[in-house]
């Protein structure tokens, strides 16, 4: 068994990977918004609140996962790649935590999160070639075996552009043009929808309403139509941040409201299945690591 952590532009997560017959499955999971791109647009570097969450959130995980006994494999994304700051940040991890992070490309990134997705389907019953879409905090990953893209656009540093709802409709075709291009030129029947947008509006449309009992079993394998995306942002727009706070996470209803708005015109004419899976890199790192190819894909890319 292997410890797999992926920390995101928004969100850190953590997962007990286990080998097993069919696949991978997850012993224990663990995840924390840490909202690490917030402010990134201005300061180009991680903040000191991101920083203080993040550190809390290693801190928490520490407490439930046995470091001691299982090996640990760490990968940071997008707002780790163009902050000024991260090598210092994770030298501190390092040394106060005893975690040693690898700051992966777009393209590990995207091959690593099929890894993940792939072996969810398999775990559905499903098992046929299919498209990716992972928009995270300060990048978007597209692509399908052999052919990925990541794309300089995440909810948290569109949301942080814009603010407003009109502006963010206004320039969501703009900021997506290039990868709606590329997600036409893929052999679209089967699309896989990963990260926090597609998996909070599954769970908001099952009737999970707190955010603290989120189930990802439930969730993976929700077929999204695109009317839940329209209805997903009414429902955000009809709660106060208090209500919003509980059914999404905390402070997570603007970025969500973003995120969704990007996901609309990346699917907009896209004749395919939609589905939602909640696996995605934290699970493609300990595939990768258990199967022995981790650090091939690292370096390669």
């Amino acid at each position: 068994m292997v410890i797999a952590i992926d920390l995101g532009s928004n969100t850190f997560r953590v997962a007990l990977i286990k080998k097993e017959q069919n696949g991978f499955s997850n012993e224990q999971i663990y995840e924390k918004i840490v909202g690490a791109a917030r402010g990134l647009n201005e300061s180009g570097k991680i903040g000191l609140e991101a920083k203080n969450r993040l550190f809390e959130a290693i801190a928490e995980a520490k407490s439930k996962f046995d470091f001691a006994k299982f090996k640990c494999v760490a990968v940071a994304t997008e707002a780790f790649r163009v902050a000024s700051n991260s090598e210092e940040i994770f030298s501190e991890i390092r040394e106060k935590f005893g975690i040693n992070f690898h700051i992966i490309d777009g393209q590990a990134e995207a091959k690593l999160t099929f890894l993940g997705v792939q072996n969810a389907l398999k775990k559905l019953g499903i098992n046929d070639k299919f498209s990716l879409i992972d928009i995270g905090g300060a990048s978007s990953e597209i692509g399908e075996e052999g052919k990925f893209i990541s794309f300089k656009f995440g909810i948290i540093t569109f949301y942080e552009r814009f603010k407003m709802l009109d502006l963010m409709q206004e320039n969501a075709k703009i900021y997506t043009k290039e990868a709606r291009e590329f997600l036409t030129s893929l052999d679209n029947r089967l699309i896989v929808l990963t990260s926090g947008v597609p998996t909070t509006i599954a769970a908001l449309k099952l009737g999970l309403k707190n955010y603290e009992s989120y189930d990802p079993k439930k969730v993976s394998g929700y077929e999204l139509k695109n009317d839940d995306l329209a209805w997903f942002v009414n429902e955000l727009l009809k709660m106060d941040d208090k209500s919003a706070d509980l059914a999404v996470g905390r402070s997570r209803k603007y970025p969500l409201i973003a995120g969704t708005l990007l996901l609309k015109e990346l699917l907009s004419g896209q004749n395919a299945k939609f589905i939602v899976i909640d696996d995605g890199l934290r699970e493609g790192v300990g595939a990768a690591y258990l199967k022995g190819i981790f650090q091939e894909i690292i370096t390669k890319f």
